[in-house]
């Protein structure tokens, strides 16, 4: 009975030893990580209007002319930006109403304040945005238009254009 005894002491000490060391608790570190990526988003558009050069002679449409209106688009960027603009395309026109020559139509995005001064009919169609400090370029585009038909005068009727502005992070 004592060899018994003794046997079975034996075997619980061997296994409090073995479960000893497989539940002792290790220390560890856990990491996180996260990327915020580059984006410029373009939104809150509003058309602008075309007016008439001279209206005794209307050889021109123009935002700039009496009775006319920039267009206007609300751009972010959290980083530096290219923004580029596209020719006008005329999208509207009626039987016997001027159809417009792609190399007549021009367009120009602008904002003072971020520097931003991209034309259509520059070699380079493009500009650079710099968030600068803060982090974050949040601006108002002026967007300018032209339509022009050279020295015929521009046949009585509703025209209508579209300008594509682009943002690439």
């Amino acid at each position: 009975m004592i060899r018994h005894l003794l046997i079975t002491s034996a075997f619980l000490l061997v296994n409090t030893f073995i479960f000893a060391t497989t539940a002792n608790a290790e220390e560890g570190s856990a990491n996180a990580s996260g990327m915020v990526a580059e984006f410029c988003n373009l939104g809150n558009p509003i058309d602008g209007n075309l007016g008439v050069d001279a209206p005794s002679n209307p050889t021109t449409l123009s935002s700039s002319a009496s009775g006319g209106r920039a267009a206007t688009v609300d751009i972010t960027c959290n980083g530096d930006a290219t923004l580029t603009i596209s020719k006008p395309v005329q999208t509207k026109f009626l039987s016997g109403q001027t159809v417009f020559l792609s190399e007549n139509l021009t367009a120009r995005a602008k904002n003072s304040t971020f520097g931003v001064n991209v034309s259509s009919e520059s070699i380079s169609t493009s500009a650079n945005i710099f968030p600068g400090t803060s982090g974050v370029a949040d601006m108002t585009l002026e967007v300018n238009m032209e339509a022009r038909n050279g020295t015929q005068k521009i046949s009585p009727g509703d025209y209508k254009f579209t300008v594509t502005i682009t943002s690439t992070p």
